[in-house]
């Protein structure tokens, strides 16, 4: 049962196109549209401020923490505000 799932994932996969799949690939353009929305202002080299167009956010990426907490939950789960940090490629 369990290796004819990892085959169906796999022939699904086959068909993407790429190497990300659809679904994850939608959310990272939405984030980084929104990411374009935000000004990342560079406090050190791990401290950035973030000003949004609601709200702004103090990150810390040597602690992968953040004011908006949500680096605390998990650090795979990646805003807007975190998309553009890691734009600027510093």
């Amino acid at each position: 049962m369990l290796m004819a799932r990892l085959q169906v994932n796999r022939d699904s996969a086959e068909e993407w196109g790429s190497l990300i799949c659809p679904r994850i690939m939608e959310n990272l353009k939405k984030n980084m549209k929104q990411a374009a929305e935000c000004i990342p202002m560079k406090s050190d080299d791990w401290h950035f401020q973030i000003m949004g167009p609601h709200d702004q956010h103090t990150v810390d990426i040597s602690q992968k923490s953040c004011s908006c907490r949500r680096w605390d939950l998990t650090v795979l789960r990646l805003t807007r505000e975190h998309m553009h940090i890691l734009s600027l490629g510093s």
